[in-house]
């Protein structure tokens, strides 16, 4: 009896830690191994597979603190250069979407323009976004348009035309504005972008007569687009963003 007691308390001793973490799969299961196995020879998968979960774990909540969560646990971690990488994309990303003079001073608090992927970006964005209430948008016209400018051609694509006035007290030289296609949840899955007005359009080819010349405070100019190669899942449905502007003088 007394040796049948022994071999079943042996037995109960002689576990599978890093079996049960393996079932359990999960970041306090894994947790629990590495703290209480730091002995073990499995230690270093055990401690990869948590590094993975923490990671895992940031992409499906998409916020800054679970990236930052992840950073400063494996700050040496095998994957902290993707981690950063994928910190960065979300941060400039957030920007865009919320598109305000905070959203784009935070990712440049965290991304210096100097030193940054997509810093020169967010500078133009943030000086436009403290420029927004000088620039007002009319609505949207969208009509089915022949892409070579055939009257008697197909409708091959759709022309966009919205009405931009300067409200501020300044000249404007230059002007970005950008179109997002969008599908029914409202979600962006396709965008263009052409100067309303600007000195040169992008490659230093010339800008369309009248165009080149500065909107003035009060001024009115239509904003011209069209396109034919949309997304499968577009909505019919836009959203226009203005993404530069540049005073005269400036």
């Amino acid at each position: 009896m007394i040796r049948f007691v022994f071999l079943s308390a042996l037995l109960l001793g002689c576990g599978d830690p890093y079996g049960d973490a393996q079932k359990a799969d999960t970041i306090a299961g894994w947790e629990k191994f590495v703290e209480e196995n730091p002995r073990s020879p499995k230690l270093g998968m055990g401690q990869i597979r948590l590094e993975e979960l923490y990671l895992e774990a940031a992409r499906t909540a998409k916020t800054l603190e679970a990236y930052d969560t992840y950073l400063a646990k494996f700050p040496k971690g095998k994957m902290v250069t993707a981690a950063t990488d994928e910190r960065r994309e979300f941060l400039i990303e957030w920007a865009r979407q919320t598109d305000t003079v905070e959203a784009w001073e935070k990712y440049l608090d965290n991304y210096p323009a100097t030193r940054s992927k997509g810093g020169k970006e967010a500078k133009r964005r943030l000086h436009m976004a403290r420029h927004k209430d000088k620039i007002e948008l009319g609505p949207i016209k969208m009509e089915q348009v022949n892409l070579a400018e055939d009257p008697t051609g197909p409708l091959n694509g759709y022309g966009f035309y919205v009405d931009v006035t300067n409200k501020g007290d300044k000249a404007i030289a230059h002007l970005g504005l950008k179109i997002h296609y969008l599908n029914a949840d409202g979600n962006s899955v396709g965008s263009g972008s052409w100067p309303v007005v600007a000195p040169r359009l992008p490659g230093g080819l010339p800008m369309p007569e009248g165009f080149d010349k500065p909107i003035h405070p009060g001024q009115t100019r239509q904003w011209e687009w069209t396109d034919g190669d949309f997304p499968k899942d577009w909505a019919k449905k836009t959203r226009l963003v203005t993404t530069r502007i540049k005073f005269v003088g400036e």
